[in-house]
C-alpha cells in the first residue's frame, strides 16, 4: 500500500497514535467537527483501513476496507482510498462522510 504520512497528518490535523511499536505498522487517527467524529485505524502491512464515523457517540458507519493499493490526499478535505474495484473518498467538509465509487480505470 502506498501512502504519505503527511497526507494523513494534514487531513486529520493530528499526529498518529500507534497501538503498538511504530514498526508493527498499525496506527490510528481521529478528527472531530461539531458532534461528528471520524476514526481511522491503518494497518500498513495488511493493506487495510478500518473506519468509524459517529455522531454524538452513536455509530453512523463502521467498516473495513481491504486490498488497498494507495491512499492519497484528493484535496484539502478529502482522502482518496484506491482499491482494485473502488475509489473511496473520506470527507471532512462540508460534513464528515464517506463515498464509494466504482473504479472506472
Amino acid at each position: 500500500m502506498k501512502y504519505d504520512e503527511l497526507d494523513f497528518f494534514e487531513f486529520f490535523e493530528s499526529e498518529p497514535f500507534y497501538l503498538f511499536e511504530k514498526e508493527v505498522g498499525i496506527c490510528s487517527y481521529s478528527y472531530e467537527k461539531d458532534d461528528f467524529k471520524i476514526y481511522a485505524s491503518l494497518s500498513c502491512y495488511e493493506d487495510c483501513i478500518g473506519i468509524v464515523i459517529s455522531y454524538k457517540e452513536s455509530t453512523v458507519y463502521s467498516g473495513e476496507i481491504r486490498n488497498i493499493k494507495e491512499i492519497k490526499k484528493f484535496d484539502t478535505d478529502i482522502l482518496k482510498v484506491v482499491t482494485d474495484k473502488n475509489w473511496i473518498f473520506l470527507k471532512k467538509w462540508p460534513n464528515i462522510g464517506i463515498d464509494f465509487d466504482e473504479r472506472l480505470e
